[in-house]
């Protein structure tokens, strides 16, 4: 059953390609750039199967200066347009690509917050509200910044790759019986002493959640750093309740600031983005995995701070996460909401995240 414009389920191949990707990597060849992270080429689809031609050629990672040179390839299939790395980090190593990442602090960054902290409350939220609200984003920044959830009734609910905590803490505050998974530790444990809230800690496969558990599960930009997306979606509804909800947010690929930035796009990041997912591929992989009811959109409601963090990268300047910086772009984060919400208004697939909501 659908929900939306990209959940036909007879306009969808379930992924029957899908062990043949699996077999292949079995039989790759290792590749070893001269330091202690492998990966392995990647040529086909991992949700259709088919072809892919190579979209961007020897992009560096600018934001956390994890060595090499990556490529990402676009599947052939229009009805699926899935975008991915290739080579691929294998995933024993791949924890390597995260020694630097930003859940695990240690950049003063908590600090500034706390400073910013001084400027009333009620004053910035009243300058964010009038703001949205010039642009006709204000529901739409409501429902991403509470991941769908808004108007549903409390229960339990699962963050999956919860990172330090930030969206448990806002899901918590909204009345809801809050849980988090990580498969990183040093990020699990920032996650628990900033909200309390009890994280599971490994692969969500090897955790053995019980069964029917979850009201709802949300994956905030998750799906993208995982070797094997399918594997996720179907384990997420395995922990779903009956008639559960599952919403994830990621990268789109089709985005107005991909086509103007290219490889400085904020949402290539190398190599920790595997799959880039499109509407249409985030509804072949809800069919694939056995979901019931699907929709999936874009939205270009949290625009403005992608792009600026890309027109950073294009300087070839290191994209900061912390706060005063995120004030010192605030001229350039404004000009771009604005242009991708004009986009939006033309081609409604040109949202920089894309959306995917299914139901168990």
């Amino acid at each position: 059953m659908s929900l939306g414009m990209y959940g036909d389920p007879a306009a969808l191949a379930l992924g029957a390609h899908h062990e043949n990707y699996i077999n292949d990597l079995d039989d790759m060849a290792v590749w070893d750039r001269g330091f202690s992270m492998r990966d392995a080429p990647c040529n086909n689809c991992h949700i259709c199967g088919s072809a892919g031609t190579l979209l961007h050629e020897g992009v560096t990672d600018r934001l956390f200066g994890v060595p090499g040179r990556w490529n990402f390839r676009q599947c052939n299939n229009v009805a699926c347009g899935l975008v991915w790395l290739d080579p691929k980090p294998l995933e024993s190593d791949l924890h390597e690509a995260y020694a630097r990442y930003h859940t695990h602090g240690g950049d003063g960054s908590e600090m500034e917050a706390a400073k910013l902290s001084r400027i009333p409350a009620r004053l910035k939220e009243a300058i964010r509200q009038i703001w949205l609200g010039a642009l006709f984003l204000r529901s739409s920044r409501r429902a991403i910044d509470s991941m769908f959830l808004e108007n549903m009734t409390p229960g339990r609910v699962l963050d999956v790759g919860c990172g330090a905590g930030h969206m448990m803490a806002r899901l918590k505050n909204m009345g809801w019986h809050v849980e988090g998974q990580e498969v990183d530790p040093v990020a699990a444990e920032q996650a628990r002493r900033m909200s309390g809230i009890t994280v599971h800690v490994g692969n969500l496969a090897q955790l053995a959640l019980p069964a029917d558990s979850y009201d709802a599960i949300v994956m905030n930009h998750v799906i993208e750093h995982v070797h094997e997306p399918l594997m996720l979606l179907q384990q997420c509804r395995r922990l779903l309740k009956p008639a559960g909800v599952l919403a994830a947010t990621t990268p789109n690929p089709r985005s107005f600031g991909h086509a103007k930035f290219q490889e400085a796009w904020r949402g290539l990041e190398v190599p920790r983005h595997l799959h880039l997912f499109p509407p249409a591929a985030l509804a072949r992989s809800a069919a694939a995995a056995g979901f019931t009811e699907w929709r999936a959109w874009t939205t270009a409601a949290r625009a403005g701070g992608i792009l600026a963090a890309s027109l950073d990268a294009k300087r070839s300047r290191a994209s900061d996460v912390r706060s005063w910086t995120k004030l010192l772009r605030l001229p350039s984060t404004a000009w771009y909401q604005v242009s991708a919400r004009l986009a939006y208004v033309w081609d409604r697939d040109s949202g920089e995240e894309a959306i995917l909501q299914a139901r168990k």
